[in-house]
């Protein structure tokens, strides 16, 4: 793991679903200290996008069974995902005022709960919208490229991915579909969908300001 900063403890956040069509998106909090930091290590644990679903199951498993507090996780599925982005770009907003609240949300109930003010985002944005959004003044907030080199980023990244993967595999069994994840080559299940379900269940299911959804309409 790379140091990104000297924290004795601090909190690192993660985004999933953010690039996937179908499917909720999640932001995940782990507070980390010098304590668990070397046995968190000693796990494997590392970016979520870097390890198989299997792996990213057991490690999640295991953090939740030993270190429950330390997580936080917020999830957005897409029904009320697609009504907030509705009245956030009618405002000239988009999609990352909903991950910056997500990610403020987050960051302030674990500031809160482990009364620790250090925090790692890994960055999604090119312009810091989560400061001006922090009600919890005392937050030192560090933005960073490519910050799952940090294992309480790391950490986060795989609790995001494995709630990701839990809500959609929960999804497609409600709608007895398998619903793709990612966002390329997911054309021919939302037609398949929008024919069994309908296109107003569209939303329930997939983000829709993405462009896939004018190919599944079409």
């Amino acid at each position: 793991m790379c140091n990104i900063h000297n924290w004795n403890e601090w909190i690192g956040t993660d985004e999933a679903g953010k690039g996937d069509y179908f499917g909720p998106l999640v932001v995940a909090g782990v507070y980390m200290n010098n304590e668990c930091r070397d046995e968190f290590i000693e796990m494997g644990i590392t970016d979520g996008k870097k390890i198989s679903n299997q792996r990213i199951r057991r490690l999640a498993a295991w953090m939740r069974e030993h270190y429950k507090e330390h997580i936080f996780v917020r999830k957005m599925m897409p029904h009320p995902y697609n009504s907030l982005y509705n009245e956030l770009r009618a405002d000239g907003k988009n999609s990352h005022t909903i991950l910056a609240r997500m990610h403020v949300d987050v960051i302030e109930t674990l500031a809160t709960r482990t009364e620790t003010n250090y925090v790692l985002v890994d960055k999604f944005s090119k312009k810091d919208i989560l400061t001006p959004l922090l009600k919890k003044q005392d937050v030192a907030l560090k933005l960073e490229n490519n910050a799952e080199r940090d294992i309480a980023v790391a950490a986060a990244s795989v609790i995001a991915r494995d709630t990701f993967l839990t809500s959609i595999e929960l999804l497609s069994d409600q709608y007895e579909l398998k619903l793709p994840r990612g966002a390329y080559r997911v054309t021919d299940a939302g037609r398949e969908f929008v024919k069994l379900h309908g296109a107003e269940s569209l939303q329930n299911v997939a983000k829709l300001h993405f462009r896939t959804t004018e190919d599944v309409l079409a």
